[in-house]
């Protein structure tokens, strides 16, 4: 497991331990957490840096047949042993092969199931005939029993535990009780003793603290609150001006403690409000683990308790494994890290910031909008074949190298539609001319028979009358799919694709809700793709279920959806604008979709904030090889990492060095936000594809980012559909 779902997992593993063990009335006052959890071994295993998160030091990796122990120790101060011996507890007779004597840790593991085989009068003497065994000493060899949670004290493991240092001042806190902890805090500070403080988290709307993730000295401000209420907490919203990562902590009695389902880290709390409680039961209570120590500032009033908790601190401090550190430091510490919930973290910060109503495009907005449409449109005027109908895929306009590309997908041929639609709500064509283009073009995609299947055509040429090959794109399918429905609603165009749809053969590409592409007849599955999700709502809207690797909600928190949804985005590859965004635009933003574009824009918005440079990624063709990129923003990489990929994903076009040459500001994916999220960052974007990207002949295809140069006489049938599509769709809704 991911950091995120390691912690996840121990949390509700431990709960549901202790719900076995105890009703909340029945808890003893001073139960621990448990420190170490057991698990089984894997074939592949990842480090344990999510554990600790729930207070987890120790853990074991169970063999599935007894093998060698292994210890190993992470930086975190985790301790992890693998392998061990596998016991099936047996009758007082049974001998036992038991290793002797070996230089690292023994682990025996007994099978509660196992104990069921015996009779419960005999079980105690079997369980001794075992232990004796144990403990027979043979040779120079020793034996000292211990429990798992002790392994770190007993080795050289160097053990060192963390006590937050944090001080709640009370709703009724005074001048004067601010004043004397500001005092005592420096005093602490001066001898090397961090701190934190805030206000208390008791009443039923405040749950606890907002933790920053970011290096800070010493504050001198409270740490800020979050609601209850809030579903999933983020930064409260008097930081909506701060793009800090962070997480929501709450201050817990132990045992109740780690990382639950809305993403709150729950922390295992000790708190000190009164001077009393700094005797014998302070140190119960704190134990050997993790803790927080929260102190009431109402202790501070008082010159002779302040000693006494002054005497207290230092006497912990001096324990030989404590160390002191402030709440925020506390949480750095144990939550967990990792590329995954780095772009959680980035979405939560930049929330405040994205969230907004659009605006209506003013008089002079909508006039430029109407303009770039007709630049976009001015690619189809020029280059749509009068004998078919059909417009190329791309178009070279540069003088004495003139070339298009007289073949189309269907992804392209879908795109065409949706600009004819387009062109005729914006009024740059006539209901006549929008008619007559659908009816050119429709019996082009009549597709071809294949190994009895009737299916569109991979590709199909725009200078030839029905003319392709014998393959299917699952992918280009849903795009075109998606065209045809938006069509079938479209007041001049109503009932006019569902005959054609009507005939495909689409159920035989659907096995066992994947959608298959057919190439050179063998069946190859779409699942792994990011058009898959867009795909699954083109094929639904005509009546065939299919499923999207996307769709990781149901069933899970909020916060356990979205944190499955990056990872299961991140194993398919770099996301971009395409075709996230053409979701909003055709069909409504499913939730998943919704939130893929909010970590995106949260991402570009980040690169905007931190070095200036526009960032907006999304698939397309270029004017040199290997001349068509998937461009996005890569989630299993930590950071910002802008990757590319080709279609024959070769290594050379995945390295640093190439995706630096090659990333491009993309105009269609320009316009997509700016009709999604009409937001200042889009007003950027546009004003450049604007400035730069405009061509006799539609839109230039993208603008190099690190040269600034668009590719001046290179562009497509996509690029130039989508811009149409967004601007028409962003004035119908003003």
């Amino acid at each position: 497991m991911t950091p995120y779902f390691q912690a996840r997992a121990v949390h509700d593993t431990q709960h549901a331990l202790q719900a076995a063990l105890w009703s909340p009335v029945d808890r003893p006052k001073h139960a621990a957490a448990g420190q170490t959890i057991a698990c089984d071994m894997l074939p592949t295993t990842v480090a344990p840096s999510g554990v600790r998160a729930s207070g987890i030091r120790n853990v074991l990796m169970r063999p599935h047949a007894s093998a060698p122990v292994r210890p190993e120790a992470w930086k975190d101060g985790v301790a992890r042993i693998v392998g061990g011996q596998r016991i099936r507890l047996q009758s007082q007779k049974a001998i036992y092969s038991l290793p002797q004597d070996q230089p690292v840790e023994r682990v025996y593991y007994l099978s509660a199931e196992d104990l069921r085989g015996l009779p419960l009068a005999s079980l105690g003497i079997a369980a001794s005939a075992f232990a004796k065994q144990v403990l027979h000493k043979a040779g120079n060899h020793w034996v000292s029993p211990i429990l798992a949670s002790d392994i770190q004290f007993r080795d050289a493991y160097a053990y060192r535990r963390n006590i937050g240092l944090h001080f709640v001042l009370g709703s009724d806190a005074t001048p004067e009780d601010q004043d004397a902890l500001t005092a005592f805090r420096r005093e602490l500070a001066g001898v090397g003793l961090p701190s934190s403080f805030g206000q208390e988290t008791s009443s039923s709307a405040i749950s606890g603290y907002w933790i920053p993730l970011e290096e800070e000295a010493f504050a001198i401000a409270p740490l800020e609150l979050f609601m209850l209420s809030q579903e999933m907490p983020g930064p409260p919203p008097q930081m909506s001006t701060k793009t800090t990562y962070g997480i929501a902590a709450e201050l817990k009695e132990k045992p109740d403690v780690g990382l639950s389902s809305n993403n709150i880290l729950g922390l295992p709390t000790v708190h000190l409000r009164d001077v009393r409680s700094l005797d014998g039961e302070l140190e119960a209570s704190i134990g050997t683990a993790d803790c927080v120590l929260a102190i009431s500032a109402k202790l501070l009033r008082n010159r002779s308790h302040r000693a006494v908790l002054r005497s207290a601190i230092h006497a912990i401090q001096e324990d030989g494994m404590s160390h002191f550190v402030s709440l925020p430091d506390y949480v750095k510490s144990l939550v967990p890290m990792g590329p995954y919930i780095t772009h959680f973290r980035r979405t939560q910060a930049y929330q405040h910031q994205m969230v907004r109503a659009p605006d209506a495009p003013d008089e002079k907005e909508r006039a430029r909008l109407i303009a770039d449409a007709k630049v976009a449109w001015s690619y189809f005027e020029q280059w749509t074949n009068p004998k078919t109908g059909l417009c190329p895929a791309t178009a070279n306009s540069a003088p004495g190298h003139q070339r298009l590309h007289e073949t189309v997908t269907m992804w392209d041929a879908g795109s065409h539609i949706f600009a004819l639609m387009a062109a005729v709500d914006l009024e740059l064509i006539s209901p006549k001319a929008f008619q007559r283009s659908i009816r050119n073009i429709l019996p082009h995609l009549a597709g071809r028979r294949s190994q009895g299947r009737l299916l569109p055509q991979g590709w199909i040429a725009t200078d030839k009358f029905k003319w392709g090959n014998r393959n299917f794109d699952g992918c280009d399918a849903g795009r075109l799919l998606a065209a045809l429905y938006n069509l079938d609603i479209h007041p001049l165009g109503k009932g006019r694709a569902a005959s054609t749809v009507a005939a495909w053969d689409l159920k035989e590409v659907v096995k066992d809700g994947v959608i298959y592409s057919v190439e050179e007849g063998a069946l190859a599955s779409t699942f792994r793709s990011h058009c898959a999700h867009y795909a699954a709502w083109a094929f639904r809207t005509w009546g065939i279920e299919v499923k999207s690797p996307y769709e990781v909600f149901q069933g899970t928190s909020l916060s356990d959806g979205r944190m499955a949804l990056l990872e299961v985005s991140g194993r398919i590859g770099p996301l971009g604008a395409e075709p996230l965004l053409m979701e909003a635009l055709e069909f409504g933003m499913s939730p998943e979709s919704a939130y893929l574009a909010d970590v995106l824009f949260a991402a570009q918005l980040e690169e905007y904030d931190k070095t200036g440079r526009l960032i907006c990624v999304s698939e397309g063709p270029i004017n040199s090889s290997p001349w068509f990129l998937y461009q996005g923003l890569q989630f299993d990489a930590s950071g910002r990492v802008w990757a590319t990929d080709t279609v024959a994903g070769l290594k050379e076009h995945r390295t640093k060095a190439f995706r630096e040459e090659h990333l491009s500001i993309s105009s269609k994916a320009a316009y997509l936000w700016s009709a999604y999220k009409d937001h200042p960052f889009c007003t950027e974007l546009l004003s450049v594809v604007r400035d730069k990207a405009k061509t006799r002949y539609g839109f230039a295809s993208s603008i190099n980012q690190r040269t600034g140069e668009p590719s001046k006489t290179y562009s497509d049938i996509n690029t130039n559909a989508v811009i149409l599509q967004s601007i028409a769709s962003r004035l119908q809704r003003s």
